[in-house]
């Protein structure tokens, strides 16, 4: 299936194992270079037509292919916020691909501009690049991220953690036509959500106390998206909250898929659940167990460090608690971003993971203090 292009130039298809071909003649002393690339994995999302503007509401997986790749070679990722993906424009036909100039997105009111001056996705060697935001990285090859631009089903080439030392050196300077394009490409219109306030919001958290809480909320899950706001509960060393789906739910971040045992509770900082939920009743969405009142950051929380609620004590664990694709879009991009960056990642804005290691009752209201070392 791979043969020369009647003009001699270059060529981008797939194989009969359904590899990306890509080759280019003519190159320095007309050497033929021929160059495959296994596709490492495939792109799935809601989207199925290559629309070009909203891509931050697009939460996709990469499903990666371990026939190519060992198991271990995503580790370490989870470490960065974000990657950058390297994939194929497999839907655009060689007879599509545009060698020369053209009107940005066939905007004749855009000037027309080589396509090597634009982001088109029918390149020549129809290969598209996109910096996006690292959601999870799971068991069994699956990567998952937000604001990739790539529809269902997209071959993905390659993954790579971006660092900021990759970033522009110096100032980024662009034509108007482009900043016109771009105006909703990652989102259309306003979130709808409560917009964060990022130092009144940071704060008002801050003034949590540091040792002697209190206890604001208990919900219980007892099912996927149900929530049960209780006066009272009983915790538990085997399976956390009673009455809660930790246990019978189970955990995609492990191997077997059984609950982990360092995530049997989820804690949220009762000022900052408040502020993004915009009303206590929608609080419970956040999807945590306990929201107290209390300094819930590393330096006052370090891993390890015991509290007593009611006649229960619990352990904070060295799991991370973060966003997910749920939180952000029942409290909207802005406020994930707000808990999730740098500040927010500091402060433990989105919560802390702990297990139970004293059974025992707790109801709102109850004190929550913050036990010495010694008696952790």
């Amino acid at each position: 299936m791979r043969s020369r292009s009647p003009n001699g130039r270059p060529t981008a298809g797939r194989d009969d194992r359904g590899q990306v071909v890509i080759q280019e003649f003519g190159l320095r002393q007309n050497l033929d270079v021929t160059i495959e690339m296994t596709p490492i994995g495939v792109v799935r999302n809601q989207r199925d037509d290559a629309v070009d503007d909203d891509w931050d509401r697009i939460d996709s997986v990469i499903q990666l292919d371990l026939g190519v790749l060992d198991d271990d070679a995503t580790a370490g990722l989870r470490s960065f916020s974000h990657v950058e993906v390297v994939y194929v424009f497999d839907r655009v036909s060689p007879d599509g691909v545009t060698r020369g100039s053209r009107h940005p997105r066939g905007n004749p009111e855009w000037p027309e501009v080589g396509i090597l001056a634009q982001r088109a996705k029918n390149r020549p060697n129809r290969i598209g690049t996109t910096v996006c935001e690292l959601m999870a990285v799971r068991p069994g090859g699956v990567v998952e991220v937000r604001g990739l631009d790539a529809i269902d089903g997209t071959p993905v080439l390659d993954i790579k953690p971006y660092m900021a030392e990759f970033g522009p050196r110096g100032d980024v300077l662009q034509p108007s036509w482009s900043t016109e394009l771009m105006a909703g490409y990652w989102t259309l219109g306003p979130d709808d959500h409560v917009m964060p306030d990022p130092d009144r919001w940071l704060a008002e958290v801050r003034r949590s106390p540091r040792d002697h809480g209190h206890l604001e909320m208990i919900v219980r899950r007892p099912d996927t998206n149900v929530r049960e706001v209780l006066a009272t509960g009983e915790l538990d060393p085997a399976v956390g909250l009673v009455g809660d789906n930790w246990l019978s739910r189970g955990s995609r971040s492990s191997a077997d898929g059984s609950a982990e045992p360092d995530a049997q509770l989820n804690i949220m900082n009762w000022r900052c659940a408040q502020l993004v939920a915009g009303d206590d009743a929608r609080v419970p969405l956040a999807g945590d167990q306990l929201y107290i009142d209390l300094d819930l950051s590393p330096a006052n929380l370090p891993t390890g460090t015991r509290l007593q609620i009611g006649s229960a004590v619990i352990e904070v664990t060295a799991k991370p608690h973060t966003g997910c694709a749920k939180f952000t879009r029942r409290f909207g991009l802005a406020a994930h971003r707000w808990i999730n960056g740098r500040t927010g990642k500091q402060e433990r804005l989105r919560g802390i993971c702990a297990k139970v290691v004293v059974p025992g009752t707790i109801a709102t209201g109850d004190e929550v203090v913050k036990l010495p070392q010694a008696a952790n």
